[in-house]
């Protein structure tokens, strides 16, 4: 690729416009209460929680994190601000919102998620009958419920924080190095300063042995992706890796052989 410069997606990371809660969250409650119900708040923030309204929508996506905050995916907008949790319910501060436009459907989507969430008050319940994916039910004031199901975030199950790793895929794929009947990705890894600017990739494709899961792969099309990467035998001295997908950073037509 001739780029060499990046722009990086803006991470709703700085949240002190949405930090204030309503009234009817008193901070030193909701502290007794996380220290009374670890197991219950290590559950909301262990999962991502997906609702899908609609075959012809996007999921919503609710992450509660634990460091409090609240990121929502709509299929339009995205979401973010703060949440607690007083033992029954989880209580929203005002949300944040991207801005950017959308179909009419998937920016209705987004009006019904933002009035749900913002500055709630949510009944919360949890199903953990099928712990692999455990649903949880949040009911608002005017009685009007949505079931989300949970898929865990690759930090609980590999149990750390993973590296961030950018690679640029080829659009073509190889057979894999350890099943010769299947068809691999190919990957060179790349690097970027703090300014966004490449300083580094590899000169030689290599073919990754699993898949980076959530990655859709295009055969017309060469791609930067950042991924994060989670080591699944870090006991051994021959380390295996897990790849998420995370977001698209460049990407530009292959060129027609």
């Amino acid at each position: 690729m001739n780029k060499k410069y990046v722009l990086f997606a803006i991470l709703p990371f700085a949240l002190s416009a949405c930090q204030s809660f309503p009234t009817h969250l008193k901070k030193n409650e909701a502290m007794i209460v996380e220290t009374q119900s670890p197991d219950l708040l290590q559950t909301l923030s262990d999962y991502t929680w997906i609702y899908q309204s609609s075959e012809k929508l996007p999921p919503i996506v609710l992450d509660l994190d634990a460091q409090k905050r609240i990121f929502i995916k709509t299929g339009c907008n995205n979401l973010m601000g703060a949440w607690q949790f007083d033992g029954k319910q989880i209580n929203t501060a005002p949300l944040a919102a991207t801005q950017m436009l959308c179909p009419p459907e998937f920016m209705a989507q987004e009006h019904t998620a933002f009035q749900f969430f913002n500055q709630a008050q949510l009944n919360a319940s949890i199903n953990i009958s099928n712990p692999v994916h455990p649903l949880l039910t949040l009911e608002n004031k005017a009685g009007q419920k949505i079931t989300f199901k949970g898929e865990i975030k690759p930090e609980a199950k590999y149990k750390s924080t993973g590296e961030v790793v950018f690679l640029e895929v080829s659009p073509n794929k190889k057979p894999c190095p350890t099943d010769n009947t299947q068809q691999c990705l190919q990957v060179k890894q790349v690097k970027y300063d703090k300014q966004g600017i490449q300083t580094q990739i590899d000169q030689s494709w290599q073919v990754l042995p699993v898949e980076i899961q959530g990655y859709q792969h295009n055969t017309k099309q060469s791609k930067i992706i950042r991924v994060k990467r989670f080591n699944t035998k870090p006991q051994t001295a021959t380390p295996e890796y897990a790849y998420i997908y995370d977001m698209t950073i460049e990407e530009e037509v292959a060129p027609q052989k």
